[in-house]
């Protein structure tokens, strides 16, 4: 099991000995903004080649994520989603990111009858184009669950595709928030397209990013996954160094 953790460049230009030395994985997360890949992305690149170069584990990228929406029913908002999607796949694919995180954006509010089927339709219109060039430039995806409540829609679409590269992250923070079923039901449903978690905790009113044990989130259900070495744990924890040392506390009490 990857021993993961996010990072933006501020953060490991802080110290990079830390996350160099105690993670072999590492999640990047400065090309999900778009003022970064608007101008910054090139010379972010650059230093994080720099100060990866000792690193011996594993990399991801988190996508762009607001206001990006690949189910979209407007085929012009999925030519912006592709178009900057493959932006950062391509800055994560020069530093030898293995996998990018992207949202499912499922929204539950949408309380009309054929939602989902909709939703379905036209996520699968824009995977069906965009996995081929995940395929071509070696990147695999994890679908991040935010607002789902539960994940059987996630699934209806993964099952379309049955990649071994077209997988799930479970996000534990969003689920406290948006979902009323434990972690141990959301693993257990997403069984083997489970590739990748994002760990951090809340109180399930706001999306805080705490280090575990610092929300009220049950994360015993992780138990469930004790063993399985093809899962990314990744803390997904807002804070330096501190929070990053809390983090790593838990991974290491908790046996992973």
């Amino acid at each position: 099991m990857k021993k993961g953790m996010g990072i933006f460049l501020d953060l490991l230009k802080k110290e990079p000995s830390f996350y160099l030395e105690h993670f072999d994985h590492l999640e990047i997360q400065d090309f999900a903004l778009p003022g970064n890949l608007n101008s910054r992305g090139d010379a972010l690149a650059r230093e994080y080649k720099k100060l990866l170069s000792g690193f011996k584990g594993t990399l991801s990228l988190h996508g762009p994520f607001k206001e990006m929406v690949p189910s979209s029913m407007d085929r012009k908002v999925q030519a912006l989603t592709k178009d900057r999607f493959s932006q950062a796949l391509l800055l994560g694919k020069e530093l030898g990111c293995e996998l990018m995180v992207v949202h499912s954006c499922f929204n539950p509010l949408m309380k009309y009858s054929g939602y989902e089927e909709g939703w379905l339709e036209n996520a699968s219109h824009f995977w069906d184009d965009f996995l081929p060039f995940c395929e071509d430039n070696k990147m695999a995806v994890a679908l991040e669950n935010v607002w789902d409540l539960q994940p059987g829609v996630m699934l209806r679409l993964l099952r379309q595709y049955q990649l071994s590269t077209f997988g799930a992250c479970l996000d534990t923070g969003h689920a406290h928030i948006f979902s009323e079923l434990s972690l141990e039901h959301w693993i257990e449903e997403l069984g083997g397209y489970l590739s990748h978690i994002h760990i951090h905790d809340n109180n399930g009113l706001e999306d805080e990013h705490l280090p575990p044990g610092q929300g009220n989130i049950d994360f015993s259900g992780l138990r469930r996954i004790k063993g399985r070495s093809d899962i990314g744990l990744v803390g997904e924890i807002v804070g330096f160094v501190e929070e990053g040392r809390a983090y790593l506390q838990f991974i290491e009490s908790s046996g992973f």
